[in-house]
């Protein structure tokens, strides 16, 4: 039984760049007052609203004075950790997400783990991890072959918008990797770092929400999408894959983890040609699992000695 923890963080974390997909093509469906309905101003307000409350409620501590008593090099981190995690990669997510299938965004996106290997090598002094040469190469090639032979992979001149979000969602991840390998150190609460953190992007997404669109953008709204956003997104995957997430770090290695967070990509590819009709070709599949290869190849041949 305890394996199914394992297993529905996988599926869960999987499901949520389809689901997302699938409300924003709904919502293009269904305008209300000629705008979309679904943006990245309600979904992350929403989402980031349910995330903050559970972690300060899972973990109640006096936030306030945790606050009080950071070095303003540790709030400034922090602030940071704020701005990137909970602010510019969801929304450039959200951008690269709206503007490219479901598959060619999620095989970009496996570009993260050599990016925050060669960040924390330049800004953090850490050690490349072993084997990292045959990492980077093997996604390379996942990319390649992807465009080359995979139609879910074109990257024409009309793709170029999501192209560039796509990479800014990977730079604003990886320096946030950096940035948390940094606040681990100084041994904060969840409620402040996790809590905290969610509910200010929320507060700031919510905002953009009136200024651009105004109250209606919440309040005229049909059953489809608050069951959509907020059930289905919000409560199951945003919320549960936290809480899976958190379940699967207490219970399994960091190995095991790390092969179930992999697997997500092929839940996220299969669901998305499933779902949304998007084309699974042979030249998808060889990209696919060059990129996995290129993900798992250093747990495949056990730890690295070096954080990664």
């Amino acid at each position: 039984m305890t394996a199914l923890v394992l297993i529905a963080y996988s599926v869960v974390s999987g499901l949520r760049s389809t689901v997302l997909k699938g409300l924003q093509l709904q919502g293009a469906a269904h305008a209300i007052a000629g705008e979309n309905p679904i943006s990245f101003c309600n979904v992350f307000f929403l989402s980031q609203l349910m995330i903050g409350l559970a972690l300060l409620i899972a973990e109640p501590v006096d936030v306030g004075r945790e606050i009080d008593g950071l070095r303003p090099r540790v709030r400034l981190a922090i602030a940071a950790d704020a701005f990137l995690g909970c602010f510019l990669a969801p929304l450039a997510f959200y951008m690269a997400l709206d503007q490219l299938a479901v598959i060619t965004q999620t095989l970009l996106f496996s570009l993260t783990l050599p990016a925050s290997a060669l960040l924390a090598l330049w800004w953090l002094k850490e050690r490349l991890p072993e084997r990292f040469a045959l990492s980077l190469a093997l996604i390379l090639a996942g990319l390649v072959v992807g465009r080359v032979f995979g139609s879910g992979l074109g990257m024409g001149m009309d793709q170029l918008p999501g192209l560039l979000w796509a990479l800014l969602a990977v730079i604003a991840t990886a320096t946030r990797n950096c940035l948390r390998r940094q606040l681990v150190a100084q041994h904060l609460s969840r409620g402040l770092t996790g809590g905290v953190t969610n509910l200010v992007g929320a507060l700031v997404f919510g905002l953009i929400a009136l200024l651009v669109y105004g109250p209606q953008h919440f309040f005229l709204l049909q059953l489809w999408w608050v069951i959509g956003v907020i059930v289905i997104y919000g409560l199951t995957l945003s919320l549960g894959t936290e809480i899976l997430r958190q379940l699967s770090t207490a219970r399994f290695s960091v190995t095991q983890v790390a092969f179930a967070g992999s697997a997500s990509v092929v839940v996220t590819v299969l669901t998305a040609a499933a779902f949304l009709h998007e084309p699974l070709t042979p030249g998808v599949l060889a990209s696919l699992g060059l990129i996995l290869l290129g993900v798992l190849q250093r747990h495949l041949s056990g730890p690295s000695p070096s954080p990664s």
